[in-house]
Order: C-alpha cells, then sequence, then structure tokens
C-alpha cells in the first residue's frame, strides 16, 4: 500500500535569482508607453508585471503590476490603472498574450479618455528586464509527506520559480506542483485544488501556508483510508 503513494519520479526543488537589466527604453506619457509596450522584449513584460510578488513589502489590494502603480501615480489616471490592476494574469498562459491585453486596454481606454499628460524627467516608466539563474536545491519529495516537509523549508524564491516562472514564462498551463502531483500519484482532487489558488492575490507566505494545508488534509485523509483497508484486510484474514 506504501508504494503506491511513491512518485515514479522525485520533485526537485530549484530556486532562481534574477539579474535585473536596464533596457534604455522609457516612456514619458501613456502613448510612449503604449508603443513601447508593442515591441520591447517578454522578459520585460514579466519582469514589470511579476516583480513585486518576490517583495515581502507587496501586501493584497495594492497595485501590483508596475504598469498599474505608474499609471496612478504619476500619470494619475485612477481609471486606466485600475484596469491595468484588474487583468487576471492567472487567465494567461504566456506572455505575449498577456502583453496583448495589456495593449488592448490602454488602447481602449484612449480612446475615450485622449490624455495627453507627460510626466517630469525623472519620472518616467523606465524599462527593465531581467535574467532568471536557475539553480536546484538541496530538497527533494518522493511523497506528499516529503512534499510537504520540503514546502516547509524552501524560500520564497523557489516558491516563486514553481508557481510563476515555470507557468508563464515556460509556457506551461498549470504550476510545477500539480503537474507533478497529478503525473505521480493521480490525485487530480488535489493537483485542481492547488491550481485554483491564485497567487497575484496572496503573499507567497500565504501561498506556501495553504498548499501545505491542502497536502496535509489529503496526508489525513489517505491515513484514514489506510486504516480502514488494513481493519478490513484484518478481518478477512482471521
Amino acid at each position: 500500500m506504501a508504494n503506491e503513494n511513491r512518485a515514479k519520479e522525485p520533485f526537485q526543488f530549484y530556486t532562481s535569482s534574477s539579474l535585473v537589466e536596464i533596457t534604455g527604453k522609457r516612456a514619458k506619457d501613456l502613448r510612449s508607453l503604449l508603443q513601447i509596450l508593442k515591441t520591447i522584449d517578454e522578459s520585460s513584460v514579466f519582469y514589470h508585471v511579476h516583480n513585486s510578488f518576490k517583495e515581502y513589502t507587496f501586501a493584497s489590494g495594492e497595485y501590483s503590476n508596475d504598469f498599474a502603480r505608474w499609471v496612478q501615480e504619476d500619470i494619475e489616471e485612477s481609471g486606466l490603472a485600475e484596469k491595468l490592476a484588474s487583468i487576471n494574469v492567472k487567465d494567461f498562459v504566456d506572455i505575449e498574450s498577456l502583453r496583448s491585453q495589456i495593449v488592448k486596454v490602454i488602447e481602449e481606454y484612449l480612446k475615450t479618455n485622449p490624455v495627453e499628460i507627460s510626466v517630469p524627467a525623472g519620472r518616467e516608466f523606465y524599462f527593465l528586464t531581467s535574467i532568471s539563474i536557475v539553480m536546484p536545491t538541496p530538497y527533494k519529495a518522493y511523497t506528499l509527506k516529503d512534499f510537504e516537509a520540503a514546502l516547509k523549508n524552501i524560500g520564497p524564491r523557489s516558491l516563486y520559480y514553481h508557481f510563476f516562472d515555470a507557468r508563464i514564462r515556460i509556457g506551461n498551463k498549470t504550476n510545477d506542483f500539480s503537474k507533478w502531483i497529478r503525473a505521480n500519484f493521480n490525485e487530480n482532487e488535489l493537483a485542481d485544488k492547488i491550481e485554483a489558488l491564485d497567487p497575484y492575490f496572496m503573499t507567497l507566505n500565504e501561498l506556501k501556508d495553504k498548499i501545505i494545508v491542502l497536502c496535509r488534509k489529503k496526508e489525513k485523509s489517505q491515513g484514514i483510508m489506510k486504516s480502514l483497508f488494513d481493519f478490513v484486510l484484518g478481518g478477512f484474514n482471521k
């Protein structure tokens, strides 16, 4: 019975560090922001949508992406800022479709609100990009119990990599955790519950805690089923 709950392939936890680079491109108003957005490298779009989630200072309810924050604080267009912030990044599985949605929101806003505000020098939107350096951690998991234990020890960068980087930057349709659980345990219900978690509306620590709770509940239910199986089997062997 125990062998059935051991993965064919272990889950290797990775972590990543980012090397941030200046692209040399900057926007002084919405129209120049829009123009650059259409052609800037995908890694820049990814960076400006996701970089705040690596920060411990991020809090639910704040404008999480850099575009919305700049539009709010420097262009002072709250209506557009709210529209940009309300884009559900979890609906997208690649950067190009996410970029298209951001461009569409700005274009539609400008049609009815022809904003001509230019920010003063020093307050432009500076486009940055990042290069991810991915490295394995010491943590591997063969069982859900191993997986839960490793989760308690991994850092936020590892969680970020497996839930953000691997999903949208690489083009996976799910996070690495759900993918591994489905492939090795056929636990579709648990995989679905982890996938249903929206990492864009919680901190990384909150996300980690929720995944641990889900795994713990599954382990508990498996323990009950095993006890019941052993009880029934014991009755037959008498």
